[in-house]
């Protein structure tokens, strides 16, 4: 298990951390997968694995293997059928708001959108990339 108590993310090739963070949500995992484009075999430990996050992972095409505590459900199925391992402890429906009232944003764009690009688009957006 990892030790998410010193990140929320970190990114590893083979054993080498490259990466890490204490951020939440997308962004820090957005701007990781930006920053690291052209490698691939990594591995990826993330507290928390939604759809954006697993479509994030898919589209990057440098994660070979991801490790969390939590992962929807969705986000689990779609890392596995596009060949990427998951190891998640937790495995739930959805990934929800911090107040559970909701199903979180970035997984709510990703089961909305159809197509990588027009995925892309709406979480650049919602991230304010430009």
């Amino acid at each position: 298990m990892p030790d998410f108590s010193e990140y929320t993310l970190a990114l590893f090739d083979k054993e080498t951390l490259i990466y890490s963070s204490r951020e939440k949500g997308l962004r820090p995992l957005f701007d990781c997968l930006e920053r690291y484009k052209g490698k691939s075999g990594l591995i990826l430990h993330d507290k928390v694995i939604g759809l954006a996050a697993a479509k994030l992972i898919v589209y990057s095409e440098i994660i070979a293997q991801v490790i969390t505590s939590a992962s929807s459900a969705p986000a689990k199925k779609f890392l596995e059928d596009n060949g990427v391992v998951i190891n998640a402890y937790h495995v739930t429906a959805n990934i929800m708001t911090k107040d559970g009232s909701a199903v979180c944003p970035g997984e709510v764009i990703a089961l909305n959108s159809d197509t990588p690009d027009d995925f892309s688009r709406k979480i650049k957006a919602m991230l304010n990339v430009v």
